[in-house]
């Protein structure tokens, strides 16, 4: 492919998903703002704008990454229409159901104190969480089956390590649903297992970056890659045990510290891919 010349012309080449995820951002600073005039969070029986902040904006984040990697997924112009097309509904639908619920005092997917529209309207939200995870999948498909050899494959390989991060994050919110909340036994938060996976979408592609545009070799590259995803999938895990043992993050656990070591081994590594592509840029080596 192309590449971009530089970071925002990169951020902005699907312009459909940068448009939605400026979106997302846009309306979490507005809840925020209205948090802030209102001096509470809470609105109504059931609303709660920082979990609208706090939706909104991780979807704008997550549609914003995406246009990072569609470029690479070598969609038809037709086939990436239709995805750009449903993608538009769903997050459409996903947006102004959480954020005018909220502000109506309702709980956005199981109000107890709202009409039977809006109970409906609740269940229609499972069936876009669906679609969601649909056109994801498409995506990740597409991206798993590029070859890893050539200028990104590198990076894909980063990718192949998000999207099982973020298949956990799926997993996780399958779960919020079945259980009607983020909680998980006695004190456990589904929340934080939710959160961990889907910033593995940033997370390793970011390392996998920093690295393909590094003077390191193509070998130790993909390496420092693979330690980087094993690093990130292995902390998902370790919150996913901890969660399914009602048991809150905050808690120490064995499982905990796997997740802290995981986490600062990728810290680490991520420290390193930055060093690496700082030295590069230093001895002329250019990239966006």
């Amino acid at each position: 492919m192309n590449r971009p010349d530089s970071f925002f012309a990169a951020l902005t080449r699907v312009r459909t998903l940068f448009v939605l995820g400026l979106i997302g951002l846009a309306l979490a600073a507005a809840c925020t703002v209205a948090a802030i005039f209102r001096g509470s969070l809470a609105v109504g029986a059931e609303g709660d704008l920082s979990k609208a902040i706090t939706f909104d904006g991780a979807v704008g984040i997550y549609l914003l990454t995406l246009g990072f990697f569609v470029p690479l997924a070598d969609f038809t112009a037709q086939g990436l229409r239709r995805w750009l097309g449903w993608s538009i509904g769903i997050f459409a639908y996903a947006y102004g159901l959480e954020t005018t619920q909220t502000l109506r005092g309702l709980d956005p997917r199981f109000t107890k104190v709202g009409t039977p529209v809006d109970r409906i309207l609740g269940g229609v939200f499972f069936v876009v969480a669906l679609g969601v995870i649909t056109l994801f999948c498409i995506l990740a498909v597409k991206l798993w089956r590029h070859s890893l050899r050539g200028s990104d494959g590198v990076l894909l390989l980063g990718i192949r390590y998000a999207i099982g991060a973020t298949a956990v994050a799926f997993a996780a919110g399958l779960w919020m649903s079945a259980a009607a909340g983020r909680r998980a036994g006695p004190a456990g938060n589904i929340l934080p297992l939710h959160a961990i996976g889907f910033h593995g979408l940033q997370a390793v592609p970011l390392v996998a970056w920093l690295l393909s545009r590094s003077t390191l070799s193509d070998q130790e590259a993909r390496r420092w890659v693979h330690l980087a995803g094993a690093g990130w999938i292995a902390a998902c895990l370790a919150i996913a045990w901890q969660t399914a043992a009602g048991q809150p993050v905050t808690e120490f656990s064995i499982a905990m510290a796997l997740a802290v070591l995981a986490v600062l081994a990728w810290s680490l590594i991520a420290l390193r891919a930055a060093r690496a592509r700082i030295q590069s840029k230093a001895a002329g080596v250019t990239g966006y």
